[in-house]
């Protein structure tokens, strides 16, 4: 798949990303919790085995990296604000827009808004995520240091 680049010229503000839909099995909530050492009954709630918000933060990867084409991908903040996390099983549509891009110190950055909704349209996460897409240039001495 031939990317765009992720830059001022392609991605202003409002720039709808790719959406796509997952499904999260229960097989994947058990290896999430496997790595991050949960116990699988903490997330299920009457009967019914919910994701946790953990697994639904990485939403964002396939979201941004599906649309454009950067080298750099370097977490710098999330802000989930959560109505409900999806079931196991739960078919879920991924959608965002580029929110801003900015720089500080040489770097280049992207804010973008991450929204899971389910099929009928209701709400259950939005998350705001900002990451380094392209890392200003290193001097020989810096990196040598």
């Amino acid at each position: 798949m031939d990317l765009p680049e992720l830059n001022e010229v392609n991605a202003g503000p409002g720039t709808p990303l790719r959406p796509y839909q997952i499904t999260y099995s229960e097989e994947q909530i058990k290896q999430f919790l496997a790595r991050t050492d949960e116990r699988i009954e903490d997330y299920e709630h009457e009967g019914v085995l919910q994701v946790p918000p953990g697994l639904v933060m990485g939403a964002y990867g396939r979201l941004i990296h599906e649309t454009f084409h950067y080298e750099a991908g370097v977490h710098v903040s999330s802000d989930m604000q959560v109505t409900r996390v999806p079931r196991a099983n739960e078919p879920v549509t991924v959608t965002g827009d580029i929110v801003r891009l900015f720089e500080r110190n040489g770097d280049k950055y992207v804010t973008f808004n991450v929204i899971l909704s389910t099929d009928a349209g209701e709400r259950l996460t939005a998350i705001e995520h900002t990451s380094i897409y392209k890392l200003r240039p290193r001097t020989a001495r810096a990196s040598s240091a």
